[in-house]
């Protein structure tokens, strides 16, 4: 049987271990952010070509963007997302509109409001941003080794599910927050 002098040391020992183990995490994760910084940098100006080529305001880019995510949007939702007037993201979609990159349908759960989707120029100009830097990226990583490529896919497969992960959460957070506000808008009722 152990006495309390070992037990407390024990203890001692634990929260020590348990404190290293933190500060491990923490130095790898810099290391990691340090070294995805680098790559940034070493990949923005292919990463960069699509973007500065386009000719696009910042405020029809930021619509291109959540359509890409979102499938399709309402002006209203479009308007409360990038904070302007629905009046301007009516112009602003017109515009994209006139340039090929949108279209407007009907909704099919209300007639009355008109979705906002990328057209299929809309859909090839955002793959190409997304994509944009894959040759450069495909060419680095053919100077690995199998045994290297086969580290590397396993720690992108692991990063790929904590951000899907982390993704799942925040939408479940932002589900939260909506009810909560719906229950307060009706109990204001």
């Amino acid at each position: 049987m152990a006495s309390g002098t070992d037990l407390r040391h024990r203890h001692h020992r634990d929260d020590r271990e348990a404190g290293e183990a933190l500060t491990d995490r923490a130095r790898l994760i810099t290391a990691i952010m340090d070294s995805q910084r680098r790559m940034q940098h070493l990949l923005a100006s292919e990463r960069s070509d699509p973007l500065l080529s386009l000719h696009l305001t910042l405020p029809q880019l930021k619509i291109l963007l959540l359509l890409s995510l979102r499938g399709s949007a309402s002006g209203r939702e479009l308007s409360d997302t990038v904070g302007v007037s629905l009046a301007t993201m009516t112009g602003i979609v017109d515009r994209l509109v006139a340039q090929d990159l949108v279209v407007r349908g009907e909704d099919p759960r209300d007639r009355r409001v008109r979705r906002v989707e990328l057209s299929p120029s809309g859909r090839t100009l955002m793959e190409g941003i997304v994509t944009a830097g894959n040759t450069r990226m495909q060419s680095i990583l053919s100077r690995l080794s199998v045994d290297e490529l086969s580290i590397v896919e396993r720690a992108t497969a692991l990063v790929a599910g904590a951000a899907e992960a982390e993704r799942a959460a925040e939408a479940e957070r932002t589900a939260e927050a909506e009810r909560a506000a719906e229950v307060e808008r009706a109990a204001e009722r």
